[in-house]
């Protein structure tokens, strides 16, 4: 996992080493901004030049797929109720950014979270 500042990609996750999907690398764009002005296309290789810049044997990609998910998390307001880790059912526990944590929805919060229920696990 890479974070990158100043162009479109934010976040970089290489899906070969993270979960054996060998050549596969996943970007991350959060938040509305100027890439939605551009078709996925043009989106697609605008990121790949970043990536280039950073990391210049990367090669040419042999396919992209642009997904928008404008739903990808919750409406962080004050007073938003979230859920616990810990829930009803005996050893079944909550783990993300989403759940009850003193950070916003950002990747901290949901690694916070996974450590919270394997402590809960551990424990129980």
């Amino acid at each position: 996992m890479f974070g990158l500042d100043g162009g479109l990609a934010q976040w970089i996750f290489d899906r070969g080493a993270l979960c054996g999907q060998q050549g596969l690398v996943g970007v991350v764009i959060s938040a509305s901004g100027r890439h939605q002005e551009l078709d996925q296309e043009l989106l697609a290789a605008t990121v790949h030049r970043e990536l280039l810049a950073h990391f210049p044997r990367l090669g040419n990609p042999l396919w992209s797929q642009v997904i928008a998910e404008k739903r990808a998390t919750f409406s962080c307001v004050v007073g938003v109720k979230r859920p616990a880790q810990r829930t009803a059912l005996p050893n079944v526990y909550l783990a993300g950014d989403y759940t009850a944590s003193e950070y916003p929805a950002t990747l901290e919060s949901a690694v916070r979270s996974g450590v919270a229920c394997a402590r809960m696990l551990l424990d129980s």
